[in-house]
């Protein structure tokens, strides 16, 4: 650049004659008597000049046209050019303002860009239809309607616009002027404009309801300035109602408890009479010899109960063990056989599984008869009571029975319980099914069929194995009184040799003995820091696992320290694979014991279920704990443990790397009547 500078200094002449000549020093008529200005392409060629502040818009002044005056007459404003001339000024403006203004800016020829936009600014004063065009925009956008009317005759006067500008208002924009789309920046700011205009109106809207709400607010309060104490006052009433409501009943729950207590003891009855009548209901003789009908009751989930037998309850059966019955009524035969379903149980979840065959016969040669309900009386060895299944039909039908024809069902009864050692049986069931006889009567009343007493007896590799007892035995069991009154083995009479007693691994589920870990030491002594967690949710190898237990009373006994629970389990798949559950794996401790027994098999509930992504698979279980509480904790025993499972591939059931476990987090069956 210095040099440069040198040298036009010194030799002015000689460097300016290496110079094309300029375009601009022709004139526009030498230029179109030699070349179309439509094809000519304008080149600026200066000197290399720095940077200045007329570069980007910020052009020099330019003078006004000479033929603008100070008022606006239609005189002003005269057209020198035709039309075939303005359509050329029009093209060599286009091709100036497309093309050469962004060519000179990329090649960085500053002055070249200058001379450019003087040229441009040239040609727009020559045809004064572009400084009315700006004009009529500004008057437009400033709704001056007598400036546009002025303005619309001096347009109609100069020619309106040139030949290839078609405005679409009152005025041409720069896109109809240079034949150029609309840029990207141009689009956003409209975009912009268009949703700043929305907004706005959409907050004009939303203030005026707000505006609105506080005046209705305000004139209601101005015509009732009470009307929230009012409200306050029949939220405390109604507030006021339920709890004297919840009172009253309370009162009367407990005036209803103190008249059977009450009634429970008129008569005048000695206490020995009292105590007569306590041992023969609890020896089960009350109802047998006196006739004295039976009580339904309910359990904590709505399902009728009632007084069971008392050899069951003892786990001593009076009378022969079968695991089938036939009884006929009235022409009416009803046969029935159980067997033990393996595939569905679990024993080491004291879970068992029966199922049943039901045949009922119509032995009548005449009479068309049709079953209408069922109601079974089910008692579990060791249960205190019986629970009562009754429903309308079987099996969810109401079959008729044409003389000699047979309906034949298959059923299953899962059923938790613990094998002793006394007796093979699992439970004792008995029913009645409820038929008409076709056509019926309208005054007719149904009539039952009995289904006869029979057992659902464990096979032998669930039994529990009696051990003969010996004079020895005798002798320790004697000492073992001493200590322990309340011991399972505890005799009071002696029995013959050949007497029989459950083992002392009898409260397990099965005979063989059952694995124990070392205990945690908080359990042994029974110093356990609250909370006391009844539930638990734990999460691995996106495999969730959730826990919650519950105490159950109905099965349960204090004064023999028998305490059951119930846990309810619920297995999630988090992950993207199907699952498969293997296997399980439970240590459970109870309160005041050093050991852990841990339980362990295949399967969950004697299946291997297949999750799907986000599918669920839960299932509730029981566990009945041999357990002294002690007075510093409400916590009977621990549990936490495993559940094996592997990933399958694709749809099919072809494994997907190496078998993985899922946590059972740890938690606590709780007492509630401590806690």
């Amino acid at each position: 650049m210095r040099l440069n500078l040198a040298l036009s200094i010194l030799f002015p002449l000689s460097t300016h004659a290496f110079l094309p000549p300029s375009p601009f020093q022709t004139s526009y008529t030498t230029s179109r008597a030699t070349t179309p200005l439509t094809k000519r392409l304008p080149i600026y060629q200066t000197a290399v000049r720095p940077l200045n502040s007329s570069f980007l818009g910020q052009d020099e002044a330019f003078p006004p046209p000479e033929n603008k005056k100070d008022d606006d007459s239609p005189d002003d404003y005269t057209q020198e050019l035709t039309p075939d001339e303005r359509r050329e000024n029009l093209n060599v403006m286009r091709q100036i303002f497309k093309h050469d203004l962004a060519d000179l800016q990329r090649r960085r020829d500053y002055a070249g860009w200058v001379e450019a936009r003087k040229d441009l600014k040239r040609r727009q004063l020559r045809d004064p239809w572009f400084g009315l065009n700006k004009r009529m925009k500004e008057a437009v956008q400033i709704d001056d309607t007598e400036e546009v009317d002025k303005l619309k005759v001096l347009l109609q006067k100069v020619g309106g616009p040139p030949p290839g500008v078609k405005p679409s208002r009152e005025y041409a924009v720069i896109s109809e002027i240079y034949n150029v789309g609309m840029s990207i920046t141009k689009a956003e700011n409209i975009n912009r404009y268009e949703q700043m205009k929305k907004n706005s109106q959409r907050w004009k809207k939303m203030m005026n309801e707000r505006m609105a709400n506080e005046e209705a607010e305000e004139e209601e309060w101005r015509n009732n300035p009470y009307k929230e104490e009012e409200e306050a006052r029949k939220r405390r009433d109604k507030t006021m109602r339920k709890l004297y409501a919840a009172i009253e009943e309370r009162r009367k729950q407990a005036e209803d408890k103190a008249k059977d207590v009450q009634k429970k003891y008129e008569g005048g009855e000695s206490a020995l009479e009292r105590a007569w009548k306590s041992v023969k209901k609890e020896k089960g003789i009350e109802g047998k010899k006196e006739g004295v009908a039976k009580k339904e009751t309910k359990d904590d989930n709505g399902r009728p109960r009632m007084p069971g037998d008392a050899d069951v309850m003892r786990g001593e059966i009076d009378g022969d063990v079968l695991n089938y019955s036939e009884a006929v009524t009235d022409n009416i035969k009803v046969q029935v056989t159980s067997d033990y379903n393996e595939e569905q149980s679990d024993p080491p979840m004291r879970k068992h599984c029966f199922q049943y065959t039901i045949k009922i016969t119509n032995l009548s040669d005449t009479d068309t008869i049709q079953l209408l309900s069922r109601r079974f009386e089910i008692q579990t060895v060791g249960a205190r009571q019986k629970d009562v299944v009754q429903g309308e039909g079987v099996t969810g039908r109401q079959p008729v029975l044409k003389p000699g024809e047979t309906f034949e069902y298959t059923s299953s009864a899962p059923l938790s319980v613990r094998p002793i050692g006394t007796t093979i049986i699992a439970a004792r069931m008995k029913g009645t099914y409820s038929y008409v006889t076709l056509p019926q009567q309208d005054d007719a009343e149904p009539k039952e069929a009995e289904l006869g007493t029979f057992h659902f007896v464990f096979p032998p590799s669930q039994r529990v194995t009696p051990v003969a007892r010996t004079d020895d035995d005798d002798d320790e069991e004697d000492e073992e009184e001493e200590d322990d009154d309340d011991t399972a083995g505890k005799a009071t009479d002696r029995k013959p040799p050949q007497a029989v007693k459950p083992p002392a691994s009898a409260s397990s589920s099965t005979p063989q003995a059952t694995p124990t870990l070392p205990g945690d030491d908080d359990m042994r002594t029974g110093d356990i820091t609250p909370p006391y967690a009844d539930s638990s949710t734990a999460t691995t190898h996106s495999v969730a696992v959730s826990a919650t237990s519950q105490y159950r009373p109905e099965r349960s006994d204090a004064n023999l320290n028998k305490y059951c629970f119930a846990y309810n389990i619920r297995i999630t798949n988090l992950s993207a694979n199907r699952i498969q559950l293997l296997s399980r794996r439970f240590e459970i401790q109870t309160v005041g014991s050093a050991t852990k027994d841990v339980v362990q098999g295949p399967g969950v509930t004697g299946r291997q279920p297949i999750l799907k992504p986000g599918e669920s698979f839960e299932y509730t279980s029981t566990a009945p704990l041999s357990v002294t509480p002690l007075s510093q904790t409400p916590v009977l025993a621990r549990m936490k443990g495993v559940y094996g499972f592997v990933e399958l591939e694709g749809e099919g059931d072809e494994k997907k790397g190496d078998e993985k476990e899922a946590e059972l987090g740890m938690f606590h069956f709780v007492l509630p009547q401590m806690a």
